[in-house]
């Protein structure tokens, strides 16, 4: 005896091929990796900020040499990867300045290095700084353009807490300034 498989012609006749290139399509697109930017959601509160200025700044605009370097905090959220949860970054530069425009708009480059060794640079431009009652508040903007999280956004919101804005005033002027910084990391 011998076996014959049947297959119901009113089940299968109404497949096109052109159906079936569709189906195979979707399926494929489904699973094929996505190479758009994850979602990400990072915030580092509770960082720390340091500056120093030589010549120290002075109510008349100079030449002048800052260093600086920055501590983030602890940073959590949505894309972080595992084992990375702080960076450090230093940065040092050459500028025109003086107590009066210590708050100037600015651009640069910074590299961040992150706890687990990984980098990511950034480039910043300042955007809004305000004064008031001896702080000075930095908010700067920008895209991290390689490494780590490249593409994504990042916001610093840096303030200088109790400047001694007397010392601008005086001939060695101001030297140092310092205090809390946080970032926010985000892409869609």
């Amino acid at each position: 005896m011998q076996a014959s498989l049947k297959l119901h012609p009113t089940r299968f006749s109404s497949v096109s091929p052109r159906s079936l290139l569709l189906a195979g399509t979707v399926l494929g697109l489904l699973t094929m990796p996505s190479v758009a930017h994850a979602l990400l959601l990072i915030t580092c509160p509770a960082g720390t900020t340091q500056m120093t200025y030589s010549p120290g700044l002075t109510y008349t605009s100079k030449l002048i040499q800052y260093m600086g370097s920055e501590l983030s905090g602890v940073c959590t959220g949505v894309g972080l990867p595992a084992g990375v949860s702080s960076f450090t970054t230093t940065f040092t530069g050459e500028t025109t300045a003086s107590c009066v425009t210590l708050l100037a708009t600015d651009e640069g480059d910074q590299t961040f290095v992150w706890n687990n060794g990984a980098i990511s640079t950034w480039h910043f431009t300042t955007i809004v700084g305000t004064s008031a009652s001896g702080q000075r508040v930095l908010t700067l903007k920008g895209p991290i353009t390689s490494g780590l999280f490249q593409g994504a956004q990042v916001t610093q919101v840096a303030t200088f807490l109790n400047l001694d804005l007397a010392a601008c005033s005086t001939e060695e002027g101001l030297t140092s300034a310092s205090g809390p910084s946080t970032y926010l990391f985000t892409a869609l």
